[in-house]
């Protein structure tokens, strides 16, 4: 009987230790720059930090702003929450999009999709409802301008992704980092 404690107690100390070594090793990746996307806006997989400024075409992390569509959204389980903006008890966590548009460009979004200076982008065609037939807020330009500092964020990988087209044109000063894929699965 006492071998059989011993036993089970080397193996509760072995699990919390390896529990701990998962859980430092995990803080440290993140404070090196790993990031996980466990949504389906974006391939799923590793994404690393890079120290750049965002440009057009880069993947970019962002806080939502707290706006109607995007309270909305992580009501509807859209939009993960998170830390940011707590004054409304839940916060939103990091968004992941990739940075089609910004100051300068002229942009569309119209009933078959977003356009960015004449080039229509794929899989971003609105949707009027999500998948369990709610309305999504569909947002709507013509041919607008982006003035300075803003941009827009959309993910042409999946055509329920919850973009721009919803969300609208968004600030250039709310992007936190800019990341690359590493491993995607």
């Amino acid at each position: 009987m006492k071998r059989n404690a011993n036993f089970v107690g080397r193996a509760c100390r072995a699990f919390a230790v390896a529990g701990i070594a998962a859980l430092v090793l995990a803080c440290v990746s993140y404070a090196c720059g790993a990031r996980i996307n466990r949504t389906n806006s974006l391939p799923k997989g590793l994404y690393w930090r890079v120290n750049k400024a965002p440009e057009r075409g880069d993947i970019v992390a962002f806080w939502p702003d707290g706006t109607e569509p995007f309270r909305l959204a992580r009501e509807r389980g859209y939009i993960l929450a998170g830390v940011y903006n707590i004054a409304d008890d839940i916060g939103y966590g990091l968004m992941l999009k990739q940075l089609v548009a910004l100051t300068g460009d002229i942009v569309s979004i119209d009933d078959d999709g977003v356009i960015v200076n004449s080039h229509r982008l794929p899989n971003t065609k609105p949707l009027a409802h999500d998948n369990v037939g709610d309305p999504l807020p569909v947002v709507r330009l013509s041919d607008y301008r982006l003035v300075e500092h803003e941009a827009l964020f959309v993910s042409d990988h999946l055509p329920r992704s919850y973009d721009a087209r919803y969300f609208g044109v968004q600030d250039m000063r709310q992007i936190v980092e800019v990341v690359v894929s590493v491993w995607i699965w």
